[in-house]
């Protein structure tokens, strides 16, 4: 059997008992090679789901939808190993109770699919994992040429990319991080950040964005993807992980326990920033 007919009958058998109300998986796409999300409530629609290659957003980012898991019922997922560090961040943060969450893991591979054992996210441990996680060539080679600029040759970098930014905050609503139930952005009494898409404002949007993400972005590259102007989201949110990473030997979404490394502090924590 392969690993769909296995999710596929794993989540039917998961709804057919009762131990879970909902799954969200995969279904197929508009296109040939693309994929959309199914939320499957029988175990008839179960039969629906699709894993494959294709299979690459973040599902995580539905398990914060407002009311989803307020009656206290059991929801599982097809997560990917960022989105289950995405869990992991999300409890950390009290956003999710982790007796809630079913997780059906799969891995990525050079087009190959493998199962990850386990269902409960204390039965993943990511810590060598999400450690020795690099992100995809492209983005590294850019880091690093970005690295090798100037401050003014890199400002000139960022001011012309996010000249192109719409403000439509689709790299907003896709991320599982982004959960509260009113962005700053969205007050306008007082207005807090620029609305006008010019330079001021999305340079505002852009980097309060990138700070907010700091140590709590999972990698799963899914603003990078949902950016229609191409902004490389991912490449900002990669840099500010490193600096977490270089000052705090922190990683996001290692485990479930981890304290948010921005909203908590240990004695010995470093204090170069004091001049």
């Amino acid at each position: 059997m392969g690993i769909q007919e296995q999710y596929r009958s794993e989540a039917a058998a998961l709804l057919s008992s009762g131990e879970v109300k909902l799954v969200i998986g995969f279904g197929e796409g508009s296109t040939a090679d693309r994929r959309r999300p199914l939320f499957a409530r029988t175990p008839e629609e179960a039969q629906k789901f699709v894993l494959d290659a294709a299979c690459i957003a973040n599902l995580s980012t539905y398990l914060v939808t407002e009311g989803l898991l307020s009656d206290g019922k059991k929801v599982a997922v097809f997560l990917k190993p960022d989105g289950i560090r995405s869990v992991n961040i999300l409890i950390s943060e009290a956003q999710l109770k982790p007796d809630q969450v079913v997780i059906l893991g799969y891995a990525i591979d050079k087009a190959e699919i493998t199962a990850l054992e386990g269902r409960n996210i204390s039965d993943f441990s990511l810590g060598e994992e999400i450690r020795s996680h690099t992100p995809p060539p492209h983005i590294l080679q850019e880091a690093e040429r970005i690295e090798e600029m100037n401050p003014a040759e890199r400002f000139e970098f960022w001011k012309a990319h996010f000249s192109k930014c719409i403000k439509c905050y689709a790299c907003r609503q896709v991320c599982p991080m982004c959960y509260c139930r009113r962005c700053i952005v969205d007050v306008n009494q007082p207005q807090w950040v620029s609305t006008s898409s010019h330079t001021l404002g999305n340079f505002e949007w852009n980097i309060v964005r990138a700070f907010h993400l700091a140590g709590r972005c999972a990698a799963c590259g899914a603003c990078d993807r949902a950016c229609p102007v191409n902004i490389p989201l991912r490449l900002v949110n990669y840099r500010m992980g490193k600096e977490v990473i270089d000052a705090f030997d922190y990683c996001a979404g290692e485990n479930s326990s981890q304290k948010p490394v921005l909203a908590s502090f240990k004695q010995d924590d470093p204090e170069t920033f004091i001049l």
